[in-house]
């Protein structure tokens, strides 16, 4: 197994993937020779105050949670073996706050997937991979030290504990037409997994987060728009907010003819399209999907009308 040596108190380093089952977080480390494990009943005799936090929580000492593939648990299953740190009077051989502050990513990482195993292997290529963020920065509720963000508990809605990391999105959600997160009808990790990335391998990809809920979108259709079956949502869509109906992501006209634009369209020639002039059918305000209604696929039309 690959170690590296980083100079934090002679401590030596496994890489992130030592978070496989059966595998103690605690193998990371260089723990001394004849140091033990005493058991969280024994840690509580000092620490009563970590007791207390951890209560009336997943991780209660009293439920005796080992690591899986091991007989490692409570306290000593982040920490490592105490007896050096109980025989001493707290200056004794520990995992503590301060060595754990000190590391990177990864490790901070491994320290709660060698538990939750089914989060380490969604992980890397996730959304917070290869980030200052590990779990603890968010699951502030959880660990019984200070972490960066307020707990989702505080919050009115999950949404809301996600934009305090991201708030250009609160800009987005407060647009005219938006998915509305801050009223809490729809929530981030409808869409998004934290800790894995879209499904790429799908056959739809990032698509198929959208369609969950836009399953009419989904076709498939006789008479199929060839934008939307090649294409992403959001090549047309803002999936947060817009300024355009339908979250848009520009006037529906001028989105459309981006790509249906033909050389020589203007005025003198009628605002020719597909061989018919649009002169008369795009004058007063009107748009192309007040023709062209079935804009995503069409059954019955080739031109995506309605009839």
């Amino acid at each position: 197994m690959l170690r590296l040596i980083l100079p934090v108190a002679g401590i030596l380093l496994l890489s992130p993937g030592i978070a496989a089952g059966g595998v103690s977080f605690v193998d990371a480390f260089d723990v001394p020779a004849g140091a033990g494990y005493v058991g969280s009943e024994t840690c509580l005799d000092c620490h009563d105050d970590v007791g207390e936090f951890y209560a009336n929580s997943p991780h209660s000492p009293d439920r005796g949670l080992a690591i899986p593939g091991t007989g490692i648990a409570g306290c000593e299953a982040c920490h490592g073996p105490g007896s050096l740190h109980v025989e001493e009077d707290g200056d004794g051989f520990i995992i503590g706050p301060e060595i754990l502050a000190g590391q990177g990513q990864g490790v901070k990482v491994a320290m709660c997937t060698q538990c939750h195993t089914d989060k380490g292997l969604e992980w890397t290529g996730g959304p917070h991979a290869g980030t200052d963020i590990s779990c603890a920065n968010c699951h502030t509720d959880q660990v019984h030290f200070a972490g960066g963000v307020t707990p989702v508990s505080d919050f009115r809605n999950k949404g809301e504990f996600c934009l305090q990391c991201h708030p250009a999105q609160v800009t987005d959600f407060r647009l005219p037409f938006r998915h509305r997160v801050l009223e809490g009808q729809i929530d981030c990790q409808d869409c998004h997994n934290p800790h894995a990335d879209f499904d790429q391998t799908a056959w739809n990809g990032m698509n198929g987060v959208c369609l969950e809920c836009h399953v009419e979108m989904e076709g498939p259709f006789v008479y199929e728009h060839e934008g939307v079956a090649s294409e992403d949502c959001i090549t047309c869509h803002r999936p947060h907010g817009s300024n355009h109906d339908k979250l848009l992501i520009t006037e529906s006209n001028s989105m459309c003819l981006q790509c249906h634009f033909e050389q020589g369209f203007n005025a003198g020639d009628g605002w020719t399209l597909g061989g018919r002039g649009h002169g008369g059918l795009l004058s007063d305000e009107a748009r192309c999907f007040d023709c062209h209604t079935e804009v995503h696929g069409s059954n019955t039309d080739p031109n995506f009308k309605d009839q």
